[in-house]
C-alpha cells in the first residue's frame, strides 16, 4: 500500500516552536522510573502544539521498535530518519492526530540544545467535522535531539482520552495520555488546536485551512 510522508507546512518540525501562554497548551512530563524506587521527574514543560488532524489515514509505523529500525544506520541511528519515519502515513480508514513542538531546553541557566517532541496517535474512523471522542487511539511519543540516541515511547491505548470540537477547517481538542511503563515514562495532558487535513484515496493530502501555519 502506498505510504505518504506528511510534509504540509502545518507539520513543519524544526521551524516550529512554543508560542504564547494564551494559546492552548499541553503539559508534558518525563520521568525516570527505576525499579523499587520512586519516579524521578526529568522534564516538565508546557507547550503549544503544532497539530494536524488527518482523516482517512493510518500511521505507517505503530511501535517504537519499528521507528527505531527505520532510523537505524551503521553508526547507530539518524534523528532525521527517525522523524521521517514518525511522520509517515498510509491511506486507510482511520484518523491520525500528529503534533510537534520544538523546545530550546535549559540547563544551569543556559540553553542545553534543541529538542523536538512528536506525538502521533492513530484512531478508529470518525467524522472529524463532528464533535466527540476519538476511539481506540494508539501511537507514540518521541523526544528527538540533533544527536543520537532519541527517546521513543509507546503510548498506552488504555490511557488515551482524545476529544475534538471542529470549528470549520480547524478543531479544538483535548488530549490525555501516558506511555507504556518501563525504565522511563511520560505523561501528556492539555488542549490544542489542529488543522484538519484529509488524506484522499488517491494519496494526496489536502489541507482544509491553508492559512494555518506553525
Amino acid at each position: 500500500m502506498r505510504t505518504l510522508i506528511v510534509t504540509a507546512a502545518a507539520l513543519s518540525v524544526w521551524g516550529c516552536g512554543a508560542r504564547s501562554a494564551q494559546m492552548p497548551a499541553v503539559n508534558m512530563r518525563f520521568y525516570e522510573t527505576p525499579p523499587q524506587a520512586a519516579p524521578v521527574e526529568r522534564i516538565n514543560e508546557k507547550f503549544t502544539l503544532n497539530a494536524t488532524l488527518i482523516g482517512h489515514a493510518r500511521l505507517r509505523h505503530q511501535k517504537p521498535a519499528e521507528l527505531l529500525n527505520a532510523a537505524e544506520t551503521a553508526s547507530g541511528g539518524d534523528p532525521q530518519l527517525l522523524m521521517r519515519a514518525g511522520r509517515t502515513l498510509k491511506p486507510a480508514p482511520g484518523v491520525v492526530l500528529f503534533a510537534t513542538v520544538r523546545s530550546a531546553e535549559v540547563a544551569s541557566g543556559s540553553a542545553a540544545g534543541l529538542a523536538l517532541y512528536e506525538v502521533a496517535l492513530g484512531c478508529d474512523p470518525a467524522d472529524v467535522d463532528q464533535p466527540g471522542d476519538l476511539k481506540n487511539c494508539a501511537g507514540y511519543l518521541m523526544r528527538v535531539t540533533r544527536t543520537w540516541p532519541a527517546e521513543v515511547y509507546e503510548i498506552d491505548p488504555a490511557s488515551v482520552t482524545l476529544s475534538i470540537i471542529p470549528e470549520g477547517g480547524t478543531t479544538r481538542g483535548r488530549l490525555r495520555a501516558s506511555t507504556v511503563p518501563g525504565g522511563f515514562k511520560a505523561d501528556v495532558e492539555g488542549e490544542f488546536t489542529a488543522t484538519i487535513v484529509d488524506l484522499a484515496p488517491s494519496g494526496a493530502a489536502t489541507a482544509t485551512d491553508a492559512s494555518a501555519r506553525p
